[in-house]
């Protein structure tokens, strides 16, 4: 039995919307999962071995999420490979840091992985094009595979099955990420959100999405209080959320520049000056005590570089 290939994988965790951007806006934090995938010529044992998030949980066979995605760019390489190797011939050793269903991006990172690897092992040689093709095709939307993949605080809009995307230099700020001791599945909580809204609904979140993003760019932090608010997705979640928007209020009160729920949450995200991460992550925490909720905080800087291949 013979090692053929080795490759290793880094993504970081994201956190999509940031209030007003439902499923078009996201932005990659330095907190990371790594996948180190190794092809050998014959059969090995134990394919999958897992620390980390999710370790007591997560299936250790051809269900894997990151098996699943690699197999998706398989499928893609044409029948030389496909029909050449099996789950089998695979060592995959994962590294998970984000906590499961959190609203952190942990399935967009372990898809991604599962992507990478599997364009490396191939020599398929997808584009940054597609690449997100088959991310947003498995993700389902393109707000959390785009700044996984790319880094920085990203824009996305889908055009047909495309994903168009703007990167943009990242804030000169922290993140605090505050994570509840429970899960929370996206499936559940897209089902609470109305199928229509009113156009004063629409016009509410477009224009502090518009805000939030000029704030950003002309460094006018004073208008992210205001420009994190939503009335899309949030109301409608918050009574899966045990003291949402108390913790929320309690991050505000403690001088964060702003503060939402972190993609589909539970976590709650708030933007912070950099002295001040360690005090409002505390004051987060304290505030979700108060409603019988232990957690846990992230200080996390963003990350401009995006998902890392190393051969």
């Amino acid at each position: 039995m013979r090692l053929l290939k080795k490759i290793k994988v880094m993504v970081p965790a994201t956190s999509a919307n940031l209030g007003p951007g439902f499923d078009v806006l996201g932005v990659s934090l330095k907190l990371y999962n790594e996948v180190a995938v190794e092809l050998y010529s014959a059969a090995v044992e134990n394919n999958i071995e897992i620390s980390g998030e999710g370790a007591a949980t997560l299936p250790r066979n051809e269900n894997n999420v990151v098996w699943r995605s690699m197999k998706e760019v398989f499928a893609s390489s044409g029948p030389s490979f496909r029909n050449k190797f099996t789950f089998k011939n695979f060592k995959i050793r994962l590294i998970n840091r984000i906590p499961l269903a959190s609203g952190m991006g942990s399935s967009a990172a372990a898809r991604l992985c599962g992507i990478l690897a599997a364009n490396e092992l191939t020599g398929a040689k997808l584009d940054c094009d597609g690449l997100l093709s088959i991310g947003v095709k498995l993700e389902g939307h393109p707000d959390n595979i785009v700044p996984a993949l790319l880094g920085g605080l990203c824009v996305s809009a889908m055009d047909g099955k495309r994903a168009r995307f703007v990167k943009l230099p990242v804030p000169a700020m922290k993140a605090v990420v505050c994570n509840p001791d429970f899960e929370l599945a996206t499936e559940k909580t897209r089902k609470v959100l109305p199928r229509k809204v009113s156009l004063e609904t629409a016009i509410f979140n477009s224009s502090r999405l518009a805000l939030l993003l000029s704030a950003f760019q002309l460094r006018q932090y004073g208008l992210i209080s205001c420009a994190m608010q939503d009335a899309l997705h949030q109301p409608f979640r918050k009574h899966l959320i045990p003291g949402m928007m108390s913790v929320i209020d309690s991050a505000l009160s403690a001088g964060a520049y702003g503060a939402a729920l972190s993609g589909a949450g539970p976590s709650i995200i708030a933007l912070v000056p950099k002295t001040k991460a360690g005090a409002i992550g505390l004051a987060m925490k304290n505030k979700w005590k108060k409603y019988k909720v232990s957690s846990k905080f992230f200080a996390l800087d963003f990350e401009s570089r995006g998902a890392l291949v190393k051969r």
